[in-house]
């Protein structure tokens, strides 16, 4: 006994898929919203001395959101809805790339730099002789 392939729905596809797309833009702009809020509170905090832990809250919600498109354009290409399938994984490019560069960011924070060394002052103004027997000392310039 054979199958017969899924119909062809082209216009529902698309239609399907841009509800999709609008519903993740909806739940990612409340995650970046609660996580802004949650980032502006813990301003008012005193600050410990030395860089703050890395924070992976961010990283693990747009991860998340990022799983779940992904897992959802897995599910509609296997439905045969390839339009809608087609925008989930460009939902999911985008996201994970978003994921990625809050996960560079919160290292970076978490991570800084180590000071550089300082410059060298200009020797002629800081080498001073001075003569052992109590005598002044002859500093160049001054």
């Amino acid at each position: 006994m054979t199958t017969s392939p899924p119909p062809v729905r082209p216009a529902g596809d698309a239609l399907f898929g841009v509800l999709l797309l609008v519903l993740e833009g909806v739940l990612v702009l409340i995650a970046a919203f609660t996580l802004g809020m949650r980032g502006w509170a813990a301003s008012y905090d005193p600050r410990p001395a030395g860089p703050p832990p890395m924070d992976w809250v961010p990283v693990l919600v747009f991860g998340a959101i990022t799983g779940g498109a992904l897992l959802l354009a897995w599910a509609m290409l296997r439905g045969g809805w390839p339009w809608t399938a087609g925008g989930q994984f460009l939902a999911a490019a985008l996201l994970g790339i978003g994921t990625l560069v809050f996960g560079i960011q919160e290292w970076a924070t978490a991570h800084p730099a180590p000071p550089g060394p300082t410059a060298p002052a200009d020797p002629s103004e800081t080498r001073c002789v001075c003569r052992s027997g109590g005598g002044p000392c002859e500093c160049p310039g001054g």
